[in-house]
């Protein structure tokens, strides 16, 4: 579930979201999300596992946060007892 931030605005080169993270296993997705660009990922509440194609999945709790280039495979899952919510930005190429 994505909320979209300042979408008002025109002209950005970044793409700013609140996302709920409801997905609790990799398997719930259909493969690999990847796009262009970069994207910055910050933990707002809950506890979630960052799933790359390249790199071991790592746990991120409240203020953690991670940098990667989107077009590298990728999921977030929660893996707190609520839904995880998490601030994502994404550079638009």
């Amino acid at each position: 579930e994505h909320e979209m931030l300042a979408g008002a605005l025109t002209k950005k080169s970044m793409l700013p979201y609140r996302a709920t993270i409801r997905a609790r296993a990799f398997e719930e997705f259909d493969g690999w999300v990847r796009h262009d660009g970069e994207e910055f990922l910050y933990v707002l509440t809950g506890v979630i596992k960052l799933i790359t194609e390249f790199y071991e999945p790592v746990e991120m709790r409240r203020g953690d946060s991670a940098y990667y280039d989107a077009s590298m495979g990728h999921n977030v899952i929660s893996v707190s007892e609520d839904d995880a919510t998490i601030l994502w930005v994404t550079s638009l190429s």
